[in-house]
């Protein structure tokens, strides 16, 4: 049977967290294509960079992490520090990640992957806030 690609879209948090390292420790079953990070539960740069420290946790530093849009569409940005701690990943001492945040934007990251595979080969998974992909369907339609 072959892999199934998906792409995670998420806002790590501790609850995002464990969904990633759960998809990360099914390569038989899942191809995860990226990570693309949104603001949600902590501030944009704390989302790309727990979503990277996860990747290093699970041992998976090539899966390639993408920032994405730092704000909600329509309104401010509203947190959940009160619940995933001030960091987002509050609990577990881990290191800061080694591997680089890649330059794409991740709305350019998910437009460019839908485009260059077979259609509905590529299952979104999103975590967390909708506006990397509700951007990507307003700038791509298609």
């Amino acid at each position: 049977m072959a892999k199934r690609k998906i792409i995670i879209d998420t806002d790590p948090g501790q609850d995002d967290a464990v969904a990633i390292l759960l998809a990360l420790s099914s390569p038989d079953e899942l191809d995860v294509l990226g990570i693309t990070c949104v603001a949600g539960n902590v501030p944009l740069p704390l989302t790309a960079k727990n979503a990277r420290m996860v990747c290093e946790l699970a041992n998976e530093p090539d899966i390639p992490v993408f920032a994405g849009c730092d704000r909600p569409m329509g309104r401010e940005l509203v947190t959940a520090e009160h619940v995933h701690g001030k960091s987002g990943l509050d609990g577990p001492d881990l290191p800061d990640p080694k591997m680089a945040l890649q330059e794409q934007h991740a709305v350019d990251f998910i437009i460019n992957t839908l485009r260059a595979e077979p259609t509905a080969s590529v299952t979104l998974c999103p975590l967390g806030p909708l506006t990397n992909i509700a951007t990507a369907l307003q700038c791509a339609p298609d």
